[in-house]
């Protein structure tokens, strides 16, 4: 049997030894990196979390106006609101009494919709063809933008008020600058428009004027017109005669093409359908009061 030698078992010692230290030294150094790698894997975390703020306030509003009530079916007008503008609209309520009435609202609601985007608020042309649907989709549109705070716009008119005002500091620097006039000017400049702009937002919102029933001797007739900026901007029968088929039949040409003069013509001064005078005059009377109501 082979005898061990015991230097070599000495020598095997110091190198698992001298192997030790240099290990050790080795792990102390990289120490450092370690815990700036650990201070930047924090970074990540905070900067996806400032995005989601950023997605969460570019979130639009969503306000659903009440459902107008009409001859053919309810209507209800569905808003999308984002950065004060109106960024999409559609009715979630369409008239459906019968095919007829799916049909006309199947062909008005995307010509009413892209009309709100194009306007930015409730003062669009009915749809030819499709009054009621029109006149149900305008209530039930305007009534989303009142929930949504239509004074929005008013709001911005005031907004431009404030600049006006904040404007005003620099004039009173320019006296001290020697510059009279130009601070005379800057303070009458600013208070103008302001006031101008907000006058004129007041001026221009719409509303729905209702004429007193007029009686025929086939059923009454009653008119809503729509007004705004002085000008009628829609008219509509709320109201019209049905004591019979024909009456309805007489009625539905009719009241129509009287809505259509009546927008027209911007007064009571039109002309009775022909076939439909029963119908005509009580439409005239009707719009007449609406008219005198609205101070027209």
């Amino acid at each position: 049997m082979k005898r061990k030698h015991p230097l070599r078992r000495v020598m095997i010692g110091i190198a698992a030894t001298a192997s030790g230290v240099v290990l050790l030294l080795a792990l102390k150094q990289p120490g450092t990196t370690v815990a700036e790698a650990s201070a930047g894997s924090q970074v990540p975390p905070g900067g996806s979390a400032s995005a989601g703020n950023g997605a969460s306030a570019a979130g639009g509003q969503t306000v659903l106006g009440d459902a107008a009530g009409t001859q053919y079916g309810d209507v209800q007008v569905q808003l999308t609101l984002s950065g004060g503008r109106i960024t999409g609209a559609q009715a979630v309520k369409a008239p459906d009494a019968d095919a007829n009435s799916r049909k006309i609202a199947a062909n008005a609601i995307p010509k009413l919709n892209q009309a709100v985007m194009a306007a930015q608020s409730a003062d669009i042309d009915t749809v030819s063809g499709a009054s009621y649907t029109s006149e149900g989709y305008i209530t039930s549109l305007q009534s989303a933008l009142d929930k949504a705070g239509a004074a929005a716009p008013g709001a911005g008119a005031s907004g431009g008020t404030g600049s006006g005002e904040a404007a005003a500091p620099p004039p009173a620097a320019d006296p001290g600058a020697g510059k009279d006039p130009g601070a005379g000017a800057d303070p009458g400049a600013g208070a103008d428009p302001g006031s101008g702009a907000g006058a004129g937002a007041g001026d221009a919102a719409p509303k729905t004027v209702l004429g007193d029933v007029a009686d025929t001797q086939y059923g009454p007739v009653q008119v809503k017109i729509t007004v705004s900026g002085g000008r009628i901007t829609a008219a509509d029968a709320v109201k019209a005669p049905n004591s019979d088929a024909n009456s309805r039949q007489i009625a539905a040409n009719a009241v129509p093409k009287l809505n259509q003069a009546a927008v027209t013509a911007q007064s009571a001064g039109i002309d009775a359908v022909s076939g439909a005078s029963y119908t005509s005059k009580g439409y005239i009377t009707s719009l007449q009061s609406a008219l005198d109501k609205a101070g027209l």
